[in-house]
């Protein structure tokens, strides 16, 4: 399902409409920019940190981070763990020195060394890794993400459909297309993971402002994104398609409208989807592990 032609600079998406500041609807998924009611930000931020949403006091004050809790905790009642989530936290700040956002290439690829194996090294597009993985987690969330802007090569092939009469579906073959990948991603540690993401993260907020937003934290959507993957639907049966043109589109009015991340999670089979969620759950699990209270809210 190739996306619709990315803008002038596909690494600065268009602004997302405001309603004060920006909800997002949540991933790897249903994230679509919003905008940032307080009351709003601390209700989707203890989504996206537990699970579950939180009972807010109007007046309350937190980071941003726009989540929607996985399917299985969607009904529970707020609990005390929840209530943590109203004091500010925030990464620990990285002694590591790093080289200048645009000279940081070289480093990005002997930390991921230690990560991925040599043919996930082979995936990837060498050349602006932070700025592209920072533009893809937040593209992940919208409703396309450009091709141009992927740290790593499109997958190969085309999309698999079958048919049968008028129904047109996803094949299920279509699934042995992302499987080498999944492999790839999951036979990382997500411990480890998460301790690379930590020393480079200032690399991360760096390109995090230089895409237009000076005023938010890079983790918060990270994990707000997160957060809209891990409840990505997970449909039993064929997922059914359309193709007005050219390119597929979902003939479920709401998969056709869920961000870009949950797409990607729908085309690749219910078993890939699931092991990567379950790798996301834990890489998560991992960040969180690292957060700590800040020593104040910033005013705004």
């Amino acid at each position: 399902m190739p996306p619709p032609s990315a803008p002038d600079d596909p690494l600065r998406p268009p602004p997302p409409r405001r309603i004060g500041w920006m909800i997002a609807v949540l991933l790897l998924v249903a994230l679509a920019a919003l905008g940032w009611a307080n009351r709003a930000r601390l209700q989707h931020l203890t989504q996206a940190w537990f699970g579950h949403s939180a009972a807010v006091p109007a007046a309350a004050s937190a980071p941003v981070a726009t989540a929607a809790s996985p399917p299985e905790a969607a009904s529970r009642a707020p609990s005390a763990l929840a209530s943590a989530a109203l004091a500010p936290l925030q990464l620990p700040a990285s002694t590591a020195s790093l080289p200048a956002l645009h000279d940081s290439d070289a480093l990005v690829l002997r930390e991921l060394a230690t990560l991925l194996s040599k043919p996930g090294m082979d995936w990837l597009v060498p050349h602006r890794l932070i700025l592209h993985f920072v533009a893809t987690v937040d593209n992940l969330g919208r409703q396309t993400v450009p091709l141009q802007v992927w740290p790593v090569r499109p997958l190969p092939g085309a999309l698999r459909t079958m048919r049968q009469g008028d129904t047109l579906a996803i094949a299920p073959a279509n699934a042995q297309r992302y499987l080498p990948y999944v492999k790839l991603l999951t036979a990382i540690d997500p411990q480890r993971a998460a301790q690379v993401y930590v020393r480079l993260y200032p690399l991360c907020e760096q390109a995090w402002r230089e895409l237009g937003h000076p005023k938010s934290a890079f983790n918060d959507r990270l994990l707000a994104v997160l957060g809209s993957l891990l409840q990505a639907p997970e449909p039993q049966g064929p997922v059914l398609l359309r193709q007005p043109k050219v390119a597929y589109t979902f003939a479920d009015p709401a998969l056709e409208a869920a961000p870009a991340g949950q797409k990607i999670l729908l085309r690749m089979g219910l078993d890939n989807e699931r092991a990567v969620k379950d790798w996301l759950r834990r890489f998560r699990q991992a960040l969180l592990a690292q957060l700590r209270p800040a020593a104040s809210a910033p005013a705004r």
